[in-house]
């Protein structure tokens, strides 16, 4: 051999091995892009996959990655028989492909085929460059690289959900539901083979403007799944047959309110599971519409409802207002999480409250007549007042007294403490800013929010945050209420007399046994009415968000229909589901003939139970006598009447007279009050504001 012939040789040698450490030092040394960052947008679903919103991702991309089983078979083959026909035997290079692309470009002089694989074509689209000499080979590096350490299905994976589909659609979910509204799983042979030929060229190929040219690209990839022994011949001669049409479909928009709320508050990418239960949401929604429809000219406009599981504090439903589009009644507004006053619906947790301390138990008398507290006089929703009042009365009749006089005995701290406990975040001013007022809805709450504080009732009295996305674990309960306590509210406020006295205009309906209680707040701006059982909560508000009157509403009137509209249509398996007693509670009956539960060792005995205060002189009545009747002549023309009198501690003492329960006036000291006698049998109250009472029972007759 020549000298000339060695060196030729060596210098071949040299560049070869030159080359093969270059490669080996490329590769060596290549970076493979981030694979789990497809910087896109969020799908959120409800709990069983149904899509609800898309947040478009980086560059307004409409991008849904999924994984390789959410992917059909049909078009995975057909993206590697389009693209990429040997991909499952190279390792990053197909070398064959390589060859065939350099024989022809140089024998054309110019670019004819190219010889990229999936798996380089998964590095250009995860970190596009300028397409230079050096690029390509950058990214034939990361590709063997990445061939290294994944298998081919993620690879593949990779490909399917970066590849661009036309338009702003990015990967095959978007392009499924866009153009089939279809999950990618669920695609037919057809379909996936008009789909992968679309990555090809995106604009060119888009199926709903070139349906033609997209057509024909389909039949080519059929015949290479064909030639590639994936599919057979009668399968492609079906699938040519199909009509595949191929629209412009709507991304989804449903429960928006929700939407919005969960989309606040994360900035992750991908598929989001949340809590919300679609078709339950679509069910809440025509109810409310339906009530809606027979509001004609009652100026209100606004409705807002929250369903929450009890055992985990899912959000199964959300709607923040009728109308979402309806900018002229601020439809876009979540009336769910506005702040808004709750009325008498924070009285349910002070009763708690005071259960739990032992200070009443259900059948305790409290105290319903005439006070003043600093400048304020309050009354009751009727103007009425009952005197002396079971704690369970005064709770379902919602009665202001009373629970103005809990709150003091409680402690206006304590009781806001008590409150805030229960996730009521947004009474975050201080105590003396709210004042015994809070009771009766002298602050501002959410909708979501009461929804869960009466979720930890339902729960026995264990509190969770309330929860939107399904895969996150539920956080460790901690207690508030015991479940002694959280059983008597429930009681108190539940069961199917309960709905027969409170809400008659639906008492002949079949209903599921549930507890409730409404809430109307001052100058009618906002009316509630939250029902539970073991199972669920439900929440109902109604009003306008600007805050203007609703006068003619009132909870127990419009909010409370809809709650049991939706407890009949949506819960119908929960009718025989209600609450069991815990073991240590007890039942005892009173000296009325009741009977109550009670907590042994905690709960006031019977005789400690009336809240009236006693002092070392007793208040007596002194006219009329106990027992006594009195003679009504008939037709008589001039008045019969008696006068009512008590023996109080001093003459200053306000008295509050009550017959059968309806205040009849108020003296003061021993003065008389002048009474109209009425025939039948009566019980005159007379009460001090400091809670002591005397009662008298008399008959008046006919002679």
């Amino acid at each position: 051999m020549n000298r000339r012939r060695r060196l030729i040789l060596c210098g071949s040698a040299a560049i070869l091995l030159g080359g093969l450490a270059t490669a080996a030092w490329l590769v060596a040394t290549a970076q493979v892009p981030d694979l789990d960052d497809y910087r896109a947008g969020t799908l959120l679903t409800d709990r069983s996959g149904i899509p609800l919103r898309v947040r478009l991702g980086h560059l307004e991309q409409d991008s849904r990655p999924v994984h390789s089983e959410a992917i059909s078979p049909w078009a995975k083959a057909a993206m590697v028989s389009a693209e990429d026909k040997r991909f499952a035997r190279h390792a990053g290079l197909d070398p064959i492909a390589l060859c065939r692309a350099i024989v022809q470009n140089v024998v054309n002089g110019r670019r004819i085929s190219g010889a990229s694989t999936l798996s380089t074509q998964v590095i250009r689209l995860t970190e596009p460059r300028p397409r230079t000499m050096t690029t390509k080979l950058l990214e034939a590096a990361a590709a063997i690289r990445m061939e290294q350490a994944m298998d081919k299905d993620a690879i593949l994976e990779q490909h399917i959900n970066r590849a661009p589909f036309g338009g702003n659609l990015t990967g095959i979910e978007a392009a499924a539901r866009h153009y089939f509204d279809k999950a990618a799983r669920d695609l037919t042979l057809a379909e996936a083979a008009l789909l992968m030929g679309v990555p090809q060229s995106p604009a060119r190929l888009r199926p709903d403007r070139h349906p033609e040219a997209a057509r024909k690209r389909m039949h080519y990839v059929l015949e290479r799944m064909e030639k590639d022994g994936k599919i057979t011949r009668a399968q492609r001669l079906a699938a040519e047959q199909q009509s595949v049409d191929a629209g412009r479909g709507r991304r989804p928009f449903l429960a928006p309110h929700f939407s919005d709320f969960v989309l606040q508050q994360t900035q992750r990418q991908g598929t989001l599971q949340t809590t919300l239960d679609a078709p339950l949401q679509t069910a809440v929604e025509r109810v409310v519409n339906r009530h809606i429809a027979t509001w004609s000219g009652r100026n209100i406009y606004g409705a807002a409802v929250v369903v929450l599981d009890v055992r985990t504090g899912a959000i199964r439903a959300m709607l923040g207002s009728p109308d979402y589009d309806n900018r002229a009644q601020s439809g876009m507004v979540n009336a769910a999480t506005a702040r808004r006053s709750p009325g008498s619906a924070l009285k349910p947790f002070i009763y708690a409250m005071a259960l739990e301390q032992g200070t009443i138990s259900p059948g305790s008398l409290l105290d319903d007549s005439p006070t003043q507290y600093r400048d304020i006089r309050p009354d009751n929703f009727d103007k009425n007042y009952r005197g002396e009042v079971s704690a369970r009365d005064a709770l379902i009749q919602s009665l202001n007294i009373p629970v103005l006089r809990l709150t003091e005995t409680i402690g206006l701290q304590n009781t806001l403490d008590g409150l805030r406990s229960l996730g009521l975040s947004t009474l975050s001013r201080p105590a003396e800013d709210y004042g015994v007022g809070i009771a009766l809805g002298g602050g501002e709450v959410r909708l979501l929010d009461l929804v869960n504080a009466y979720a930890c009732i339902a729960r026995g009295g264990q509190y969770l945050p309330y929860r939107v996305l399904e895969e996150s674990e539920p956080a460790k309960s901690r207690s508030v209420f015991s479940p002694e306590t959280a059983f008597m509210i429930s009681d108190m406020l539940g069961g199917r007399e309960r709905s027969m006295d409170l809400f008659g205009h639906i008492a002949d309906a079949v209903l599921p046994r549930i507890a409730w209680k409404t809430g109307t707040s001052s100058g009618y701006r906002d009316v509630w009415t939250i029902a539970w059982n073991p199972e669920v909560v439900i929440g109902v508000w109604l009003g306008n968000p600007d805050g203007s009157s609703t006068p003619e509403f009132t909870g127990a009137g419009d909010a409370a229909p809809i709650v049991a509209d939706l407890f009949r249509q949506l819960c119908p398996t929960s009718s025989d589901t209600w609450f069991t007693p815990p073991e240590a509670l007890r039942q005892r009956t009173l000296a009325n003939g009741t009977t109550e539960w009670y907590v042994p060792g905690i709960s006031p005995t019977p005789s400690s139970a009336s809240q009236t205060a006693q002092t070392n002189k007793p208040l007596q009545i002194k006219r009329p006598v106990n027992g006594t009747t009195f003679g009504l002549v008939s037709h008589a023309p001039y008045e019969q009447s008696i006068d009512l009198q008590a023996e109080a501690v001093s003459t200053e003492t306000l008295l509050h007279w009550f017959a059968n329960g309806i205040h009849i006036g108020t003296t003061s000291g021993s003065r008389p009050l002048h009474w109209p006698l009425q025939k039948g049998n009566w019980t005159l109250v007379c009460s001090t504001p400091d809670g002591r009472q005397a009662r008298s029972t008399i008959t008046v007759a006919e002679r």
